[in-house]
């Protein structure tokens, strides 16, 4: 290829990565769109570490991906310029959705798993996120190549790394920086749950691109990436431990509690700095006493079992309650709202009862995956309520007329939140076909209970061993 043409094709990418680089229309409406129905949603989206984003640096945003599509609706959400987004080329293939990312300069990338293990070719998209890197601009790429519902980073692909060293090298003095991101679902599949979205130091690919071995600097780079990730969300190693460092996690907080500590309730960010030091201190017990961390696990396991065999265990690991962070009621006041509040619940609970089990009654035959439930709710509930919440209103307009149906329509989204505060309040939400006959069963019951104050008893004995552990380390040698 002569200079020439090297040099037409150069200012060609440029001017494509421009483009991409500028708001669409289509864009900034979607971005707003998607704030509402997050806000809505979520409970709380924290977001830590937005000082390491900087607009006018070229920025690949890597991520892991524990939620289908919801992850990169969230990313968008926080970074000022427009993301061009990775996905996989399946997706384009969807009717109007394949439109849309299109629209807004998502870049399809095909996985050897969708094509039969066949390698795949990925030049066109290489060369489009180089066109969107060397113009300055930000993309977005999940490095794990997959959504799944663990609470862990599974092994990364290489391409964030190829994709990062080959603009780079291109371009020489660029300063592209791959800025990591952690995304953590308190309830990953829940209705106002919390979620906490931290963005990790940038890596400065720079300091790679000289490297004569070019598989070895993408894998050094990939290293990097994965380290980085596993600092900012929670990792699990194990599939079978999720359940139980959900549980401790759980005990921990009512000894916190207890303590008078976290007034109010955790952040979104605290809770998942405590998840990550009780999987710090389970292997630091494994280690240090290997048969003690076996006799509390079978305890754990018992008591977990029970609890599930008596209705009031969940099968997914849930790492916040529901409810957990709304301010408590307590004495007079929490009286006050029951009773007071009985007939506005009713309302909310006799309007969205309906919808509330259509939603259910067709997820059920679904049979969707953890990480697409949430998914799922957002878009589904949306269309599902506001169809229903839109047939009511024309029927009491048809009834009663516009004026009232208005003030009755305006009424439903409040009314439904409130009855939902409700219910949590009089913890009505625990009442589950399975574990109506537990309150019958009082001997159970309270066995139960009295096995959590033991459990919590030698998770605070060892909770001031690994606290002490952590201060120790930290002391100068």
């Amino acid at each position: 290829m002569s200079s020439t043409s090297k040099a037409m094709d150069d200012e060609a990418g440029e001017t494509r990565g421009a483009s991409a680089l500028r708001s669409s229309l289509l864009y900034r409406g979607l971005r707003a769109t998607v704030r509402a129905a997050v806000k809505l949603f979520y409970g709380t989206v924290e977001v830590t570490g937005l000082e390491h984003l900087d607009s006018g640096v070229p920025t690949i945003l890597a991520c892991n991906h524990p939620n289908s599509i919801v992850d990169p609706l969230l990313l968008g959400t926080f970074e000022p310029r427009q993301v061009a987004f990775c996905a996989r080329d399946g997706l384009f293939r969807i009717p109007l959705f394949g439109r849309v990312l299109r629209s807004v300069g998502a870049i399809p990338i095909r996985r050897r798993s969708d094509h039969g293990g066949a390698t795949a070719d990925n030049a066109d998209a290489f060369a489009a996120c180089h066109d969107v890197l060397l113009a300055g601009g930000v993309m977005a790429i999940f490095p794990e190549g997959k959504t799944h519902g663990r609470l862990r980073i599974e092994p990364l692909k290489t391409g964030t790394a190829r994709i990062a060293l080959g603009a780079a090298a291109a371009r020489p003095g660029l300063g592209i920086r791959i800025v990591p991101v952690g995304i953590t679902y308190l309830v990953r599949h829940a209705f106002r749950s919390d979620v906490h979205v931290a963005f990790g130091p940038p890596i400065h690919v720079d300091q790679l691109v000289d490297s004569a071995d070019s598989g070895g600097a993408a894998s050094v780079l990939t290293a990097r990436i994965g380290d980085a990730l596993r600092d900012l969300a929670v990792h699990i190693e194990n599939a079978e431990d999720e359940r139980l460092i959900a549980q401790v996690t759980s005990i921990v907080v009512g000894i916190r509690d207890a303590e008078g500590l976290d007034e109010g309730g955790q952040s979104p960010a605290e809770r998942t700095a405590l998840v990550r030091r009780v999987v710090d201190a389970y292997r630091w017990l494994a280690e240090l006493e290997p048969e003690r961390t076996a006799e509390l696990r079978e305890r754990l396991d018992h008591y977990m079992e029970e609890r599930e065999d008596l209705g009031l265990g969940g099968e997914k690991p849930a790492l916040q309650h529901r409810g957990e962070r709304q301010r408590r009621l307590k004495g007079a006041a929490r009286l006050l709202f029951l009773l007071a509040g009985a007939p506005l619940a009713a309302f909310g609970l006799a309007t969205s009862l309906v919808p509330y089990a259509l939603l259910r009654a067709v997820m059920v035959p679904l049979r969707l995956s953890t990480d697409r439930i949430a998914l799922f709710k957002l878009l589904g509930g949306t269309v599902v309520f506001g169809a229903c919440y839109a047939l009511e209103t024309v029927l009491v307009a048809s009834l009663l007329g516009w004026v009232p149906a208005a003030l009755f329509g305006a009424t439903l989204v409040p009314a439904a939140f409130f009855a939902r505060r409700y219910v949590i309040e009089t913890r009505l939400h625990r009442l589950q076909l399975r574990s109506v006959g537990v309150w019958r069963d009082k001997t159970r019951l309270e066995a139960l209970r009295a096995e959590r104050r033991v459990i919590a008893e030698q998770l605070s004995e060892l909770r001031v061993r690994y606290l002490a552990h952590l201060e120790a380390s930290r002391q100068p040698a």
